[in-house]
């Protein structure tokens, strides 16, 4: 059969989908179905009905393409021994593809107004074992443009790099890909700073992607042998060993150290994407004024990073300790944090033998409230408009628990 425009065939099983398509002309047909162990008995049956269903055959086709990773291992074999089988059975060339790239093309598709010509888009796939795929593209208008070859980055790495490096989320940065839907909580801290997702946080490299990428492939002559169709491995490791495992799970998280001064700007960076409100968050002379004054201040940091995830500010009494303030980053909040630095902040009681810890804490902060309650502390009084608030004043809570001073208790600086 003699059809005037090439006829691509694409595929992608990088992922825990089966992605594929074809194309002809502007006539795309897709495929999207599950991935895992079911995918090969799958696939060649389904790419066989969308031939059929086009009226086509096995020889009709002009090239075939395939989305060659970063990916899992099983599924990168699959695409490519899928693919030389199939281009060897109908003498056709192979179109290489990125998989991250497709990905971009993906969600460009999805919300084409807000991808102009020059904007660099950043795609994040999940890699497992706490790591990511990452790759940068730029839109020219017409195709993608490598910006950044794709590498492979700690999970930590994007918020550590976007909040302190040269490239800053308020100059534009976008981003897609699976791990956004995977770790939400990981990627929190960098909305509130003006990065925003292109298109869907599910991003994926779906079958007009694929098609999209192979016909500006082919139009540029970008075909190879088939003996070139060759998987992109960015990790040569599949899985961790079990002492690997057990070391990451021994290794402490986090770390807790004495606030200084040279933490007051991450510390209120942090604390204003936290809190509801800017209003609700202390300020630069809070914090000076208590370094000052010799209060008892801690910040927990990440252990690998150093990145500040929580603060702590206690005044010690006589007989007693009060809590000032309590912070925990957006992105880590539900994590236990808050509880651990309340533990620790007991502990430090008992050390000084102060029978009593305060609080003053806003009604309108149910979460902290809930919190309280379950370590203890009981509602004593009331201090009128005690909080500034976006219209006016809030009052505060007073609560109080009794601390159980029998016991050893362990020194905390």
């Amino acid at each position: 059969m003699s059809v005037a425009a090439p006829v691509l065939l694409a595929l992608d099983t990088a992922t825990d989908r089966v992605h594929a398509a074809l194309a002809v002309g502007a006539a795309v047909q897709t495929l999207d179905l599950p991935g895992g162990a079911q995918a090969s008995t799958q696939l060649l049956p389904a790419l066989q009905g969308l031939l059929r269903d086009a009226g086509l055959a096995w020889p009709d086709l002009d090239a075939i393409a395939f989305g060659s990773g970063p990916g899992a291992f099983t599924g990168l074999r699959t695409a490519c021994s899928v693919t030389q089988g199939l281009a060897l059975g109908a003498d056709c060339p192979v179109i290489v593809i990125d998989t991250l790239m497709a990905v971009a093309e993906d969600a460009r598709q999805q919300s084409p107004q807000t991808c102009a010509p020059g904007d660099v888009v950043w795609v994040l796939q999940d890699a497992r074992m706490d790591e990511l795929y990452v790759g940068a593209f730029t839109w020219d208008g017409a195709d993608w443009q490598v910006a950044h070859a794709t590498q492979l980055w700690p999970l930590t790495e994007p918020v550590s790099r976007w909040t302190r490096g040269s490239l800053t989320p308020t100059e534009g940065l976008r981003l897609c890909g699976n791990a956004l839907q995977a770790y939400p909580d990981r990627f929190a801290p960098l909305w509130p700073l003006g990065a925003r997702v292109l298109g869907e946080a599910s991003a994926a490299p779906r079958g007009a992607a694929l098609a999209a990428l192979a016909q500006r492939a082919w139009a540029r002559g970008d075909t190879v042998d088939v003996a070139l169709a060759l998987p992109r491995y960015v990790r040569d490791k599949v899985a961790q060993t079990t002492a690997e495992r057990r070391a990451i799970a021994q290794a402490p998280r986090h770390i807790d150290r004495l606030m200084t001064v040279d933490d007051i700007p991450a510390v209120l960076e942090m604390e204003q994407a936290a809190c509801v409100h800017p209003v609700h968050a202390w300020t630069e002379d809070n914090y000076r004024s208590s370094l000052r004054s010799g209060y008892w201040m801690r910040v927990r940091c990440e252990a690998d990073s150093g990145r500040i995830v929580a603060v702590c500010v206690a005044m010690d009494g006589v007989d007693e300790v009060h809590l000032l303030n309590i912070v925990v980053s957006r992105a880590h909040q539900g994590q236990g944090i808050a509880r651990a630095l309340l533990g620790l902040l007991c502990e430090r009681c008992r050390a000084r033998q102060a029978g009593l810890l305060w609080l003053e804490v806003r009604p309108s902060n149910e979460r902290a409230l809930a919190l309280y309650r379950r370590e203890g502390f009981v509602e004593v009084g009331r201090r009128k408009a005690y909080y500034p608030a976006p219209e006016g004043r809030e009052d505060a809570l007073v609560m109080r628990r009794d601390i159980d001073l029998g016991g050893a208790a362990r020194a905390v600086d």
